[in-house]
């Protein structure tokens, strides 16, 4: 009884974890930026403004995130702070245009 009720466990556990877990597009360049354009379906979390680390960890650490800014210099200091919060599903797509090529998207508003 005890390995079948382990079993089930974690069977939910691998479930749950599969559906609920995302890829999240992570656009860490100024609003400003963003509203001129962004990638289909980007969050924007400034990295440079003073409340990054905070709104960071509001953030599931279980989704995936692949973080870009204008050039790459941003999405690598992003990614960063997000390892030294406890993120490990991250992927530095550097630069805006570079991001474009790598996830083959067009930009939208």
């Amino acid at each position: 009884m005890y390995i079948l009720v382990r079993f089930a466990f974690l069977f939910v556990l691998l479930v749950t974890s599969t559906v609920f877990a995302r890829d999240v597009l992570l656009d860490v360049r100024t609003p400003e930026e963003f509203s001129e354009s962004h990638l289909p379906g980007a969050i924007n979390i400034d990295v440079l403004n003073s409340n990054f680390s905070e709104r960071v960890s509001a953030l599931n650490k279980d989704d995936s995130y692949k973080v870009y800014c204008k050039f790459g210099k941003r999405a690598t200091l992003a990614v960063t702070i997000m390892r030294d919060q406890g993120f490990k599903k991250l992927t530095d797509l550097g630069g805006y245009e570079e991001a474009q090529v790598t996830l083959k998207m067009k930009p939208g508003r």
